[in-house]
């Protein structure tokens, strides 16, 4: 059971109509505000009159979603508060509160934000817009970095101890960013399958970062092994807030203000026993909004904690040193003993005896420190001084390594680890050493268990193994990544392939495909959902150190029923026949006809939508073709007829906006000859550009996108082999006005030139380009270029351009290529004819080696 401590501490005061959402406490400790609608106020905590505040008017519709001040000692006046989309940076200064910044970037809510640990004029924020910004408030015009999520961003924080790295939650996953990499995540962490409701970055162990999540568990993550948890903490409510305590393995947890279910304490846990909480601490009478630590002052033993609750009461609890010691942490081996040169003589000795009682555990340590390690050479041992130096020699590597260990050591501390100056070793490879053996020793000490010999032993292997020229090339080669996360790294971003999904191909096909039936997962720890990425496959079996791959993925579930009943089990792909589910009939492409005269055109189309049931383009076509028997109106002035022109551009507008493409360019092409081709060609080309010069087969816009017309001046439809990846981009220098009906209409006879194409009817197609007001390209054949053997210019002569030489050397001969020549049109390599020739009479694969059986799989290009 928890201990309960009732109403024990050192400040409390209650304020109303303050009606603060956000409270924050300075790097001093000296200060805290609280932020909300109506007020921003600052309370100086040192001040003996508990009730006196300075309160300054903010009359704003938006709640303060948070606050936090700096935490560097250089900018410590400088707090920022974040309302609905914007950041307020505000400074704090001779009792006074000024608005100096106000950031925006974001187009929703701010979430949450955090400064940087050690940079001053850093910030990062983070919104539901799925922006990261980080600021630079030197120039806060625009952020300095914008990194970009799928999913909204609820948390950011910055890593205590290394500055480049920041972390976001975004629902239930953890994204790690670098911020010297770009915009891209370096690492991806499936953590819960809840909303998660806080981050916080452990202070003494760079890669450990714990989550607080919906799913009332707080999970702790190595982000060198994101896999799984390296444990969870069980709770029973859904968990707000998680933070490390400045001492110890302590943790501090409080549960979701939304809830409103009386649970309105903060419990403090040891994190190496995470059965049950060591502390509760009792006194808010409504849920906790936030928390944060007092920075403790010079010469005193008691923590203390700040806490604020939604009945705007401000408490400030001393942390005694029972409490502490529940943590793992003894302040009264860690005080800290100076000796001046003025103190007398007793003072000295009792100073000195207090350091000798500490060293004890130390000197324990040292003498059962086993000496004995290849290559290692213990130079000092100094359990007063606390310190440790070792000399490791290998080939003509020397490196000295010094450790010194903190008064905390080992309840969770780790010791300090430095490369002598005198030691003959490269930075990139020092640096590797120390980051390994910080690991090493954090793994010992979080347990309570001393960690030099493990630490020494790892020295003196690594160091071994390092010096190999192999290995140092490697080193330089690439960067430092433990073995266990290579695979993660690389592939973080590589979406898992899809094992289900349906696709319309070509005009009346879809096609649908997924995964088996019967099967199962390898590890069965992996969610029953298909994995985000490859990364989270992980990038071996950690078992039989056996790479696990996208097919060894998923195996048989029951083989042996399988085998029973004679069934194979494969993966079905179904191609079904949608033509009922568009407008656009083959049939009929293939039964219409456009050459001849204008009313039998008519009659002969309408009687073949009879044919298949088309009701309402047998109306069409017939009164199509009753305009021009009842004017008598010859087809190459139809469109200048006033009843005729307005109802076929009616009719033609009709069935485009209703996707038949295939009804609007027929009408386009029957009755849209009339007009003069010049006048035609011109304006097409002044709105619809991008067919000036170019196939028209390859520029076809989607029939729903030129339905209404006029919008399309200010785009332009980008190059492309097929009608899914068509992209509408804007013209800049295009005027805002409405083109003529007549170049809508090469639109529709080239967008129905598409699906005949498709269709296989390429007689068809054929006809209907020659409706074009816009030439066709000429085809111009196949160009061969040659890449110079030494300059790796294409050059289009037997001569570079670039560097003067014959840009062709004979595979055979080895000489340069002055007159005929042959080339492999697959592999590209070639020479003499007379040296391939022969060459080829007596071998099929290529002389160079490269395994391209030229003959063959030249003329395999050409279907022969």
């Amino acid at each position: 059971m928890a201990v309960r401590w009732s109403l024990e501490f050192v400040t409390a005061l209650e304020h109303r109509d303050l009606q603060a959402s956000a409270m924050a406490v300075d790097s001093t400790g000296t200060y805290v505000i609280l932020a909300g609608r109506r007020y921003i106020a600052v309370k100086n905590l040192d001040d003996s009159d508990f009730e006196s505040i300075r309160k300054f008017s903010r009359q704003s519709k938006y709640d303060v979603n948070a606050a936090e001040w700096n935490p560097t000692m250089h900018h410590s006046e400088l707090c920022v508060i974040s309302s609905n989309q914007h950041l307020e940076i505000l400074t704090w200064s001779v009792g006074e509160l000024a608005p100096t910044h106000l950031m925006r970037a974001h187009t929703r809510v701010i979430t949450d934000l955090n400064w940087h640990r050690s940079n001053p004029n850093l910030l990062a924020s983070a919104s539901i817009d799925t922006f990261i910004h980080i600021w630079d408030i030197r120039d806060s015009r625009k952020p300095a970095l914008s990194l970009s999520a799928i999913a909204e961003a609820s948390q950011v924080q910055w890593n205590q101890t290394a500055p480049h790295i920041l972390a976001t939650a975004h629902d239930g996953d953890i994204k790690i960013w670098d911020q010297r990499k770009g915009n891209s995540p370096v690492q991806y962490i499936t953590a819960h399958l809840s909303k998660i409701h806080g981050l916080h970055w452990n202070p003494q162990v760079e890669t450990q970062i714990a989550t607080s999540s919906q799913d009332n568990t707080v999970k702790f993550f190595d982000i060198n092994n994101p896999r799984r948890a390296e444990f969870v903490l069980m709770t029973n409510a859904p968990v707000w807030r998680a933070r490390y305590t400045p001492f110890g393995n302590g943790l501090i947890t409080v549960v979701v203000p939304q809830l409103r279910r009386g649970e309105n304490s903060l419990l403090l846990w040891n994190t190496d026993s995470r059965s049950s909480p060591v502390h509760t601490f009792v006194g808010h009478k409504d849920v906790v909004l936030e928390f944060e630590w007092r920075k403790q002052k010079a010469g005193d033993n008691d923590f203390q904690l700040v806490t604020w609750s939604r009945d705007q009461t401000l408490l400030v609890w001393r942390i005694e040193p029972f409490l502490q010691k529940l943590c793992g942490y003894d302040p009264d081996n860690c005080r800290k003993s100076d000796c001046n040169e003025n103190e007398t003589s007793d003072t000295a000795s009792e100073v000195s005896f207090k350091a000798v009682s500490k060293a004890k555990p130390l000197q324990q340590e040292f003498s059962l420190l086993n000496v004995q390690i290849p290559n290692l050479k213990v130079d000092k041992m100094d359990p007063v001084k606390r310190c440790c130096i070792v000399t490791a020699s290998t080939n003509n590597y020397k490196v000295v390594l010094h450790v010194n260990f903190p008064q905390t050591y080992p309840n969770g501390i780790p010791p300090t680890f430095e490369i002598g100056p005198d030691s003959s070793i490269e930075e990139f490879l020092s640096k590797r050493i120390i980051q390994s053996l910080l690991y090493t020793a954090q793994q010992r000490v979080s347990k309570g268990r001393t960690c030099l010999e493990p630490c020494l032993r790892q020295f003196a292997t690594m160091l071994e193994q390092w010096v190999d020229s192999s290995n140092v090339t490697q080193l330089h080669q690439q960067p430092y990544l433990e073995p266990e996360i290579i695979g993660a790294f690389n592939d973080a971003c590589i979406p898992f392939p899809r094992t289900s999904g349906a696709k319309f191909c070509s005009v009346s096909t879809l096609v649908c495909f997924g995964r088996q039936l019967h099967t199962r997962r390898v590890t069965p720890k992996i969610d029953s959902v298909t994995p985000r990425a490859l990364s989270a496959l992980g990038n071996a079996n950690r078992r039989g150190n056996e790479q696990l791959t996208v097919i060894s993925h998923y195996i048989h579930k029951q083989r042996l029923r399988l085998k029973q009943t004679n069934r194979s089990l494969k993966c079905v792909i179904t191609v079904y026949d949608a033509a009922g589910l568009f407008t656009v009939n083959r049939h009929l492409a293939e039964k219409y006809m456009l050459d001849g005269n204008v009313e039998r055109i008519c009659k002969h189309n309408a009687s073949m939508a009879e044919s298949v049931g088309r009701w309402d383009l047998v109306q069409a076509w017939t009164l199509a073709g009753l305009i021009i028997k009842t004017h008598q109106v010859d087809q190459d002035d139809m469109l200048e007829h006033p009843f005729g022109n307005q109802l076929i551009q009616s009719l033609i507008s009709h069935y485009a906006n209703n996707s038949d493409v295939q009804t609007a360019a027929m009408l386009s092409c029957v009755f849209g000859k009339g007009q003069e081709e010049k006048y035609r060609r011109k304006s097409f080309l002044k709105y619809f550009p991008m067919t000036a010069g170019g196939s028209p087969y390859h520029t076809i816009p989607p029939a729903d996108v030129v339905a209404d017309g006029w919008v399309f001046p200010l785009l332009r439809v980008a190059r492309s082999n097929s009608l899914d990846n068509l992209k509408i981009e804007a013209l800049p220098n295009l005027p805002f006005e409405k083109p003529p009906i007549s170049s809508f209409y090469e639109y529709y006879k080239l967008a129905y030139a598409e699906m005949l194409h498709r269709w296989g009817l390429l007689y068809n197609r054929a006809e209907i380009l020659k409706y074009l007001c816009t030439p066709t390209e000429n085809h111009k054949g196949v160009e061969f270029l040659t890449d110079c053997q030494k300059c790796k210019e294409p050059s289009r002569t037997t001569s570079c351009i670039t560097c003067k030489r014959v840009s062709l050397e004979c595979i055979i001969c080895h000489t340069s290529v002055r007159g005929s020549a042959n080339c492999c049109l697959v592999c590209g390599h070639g020479g003499h004819t007379k040296h391939m020739r022969q060459w080829f009479e007596k071998y099929s694969i290529c002389a160079t080696g490269c395994g391209c059986r030229c003959l063959t799989e030249a003329l395999g290009m050409f279907n022969f």
